[in-house]
């Protein structure tokens, strides 16, 4: 996931930068690296799932 791509799901999230750290269990300091350096493959499926609302696997 590039940093664009994190940004851009941020804001179609339509949430901070801080609730996204909170969706995706990874400390504020975490999401501020991937906004600005990219996020690895495992963060953007999470993405794609809280954008689609997925549920967890059970």
């Amino acid at each position: 996931m590039t940093p664009q791509s994190m940004r851009s799901w941020l804001a179609a999230m339509k949430i901070s930068s801080a609730e996204g750290a909170r969706l995706l269990g990874v400390h504020a300091n975490t999401m501020t690296k991937y906004k600005n350096e990219g996020a690895p493959q495992h963060v953007a499926l999470a993405c794609a799932a809280l954008y689609h609302r997925l549920e967890p696997w059970k």
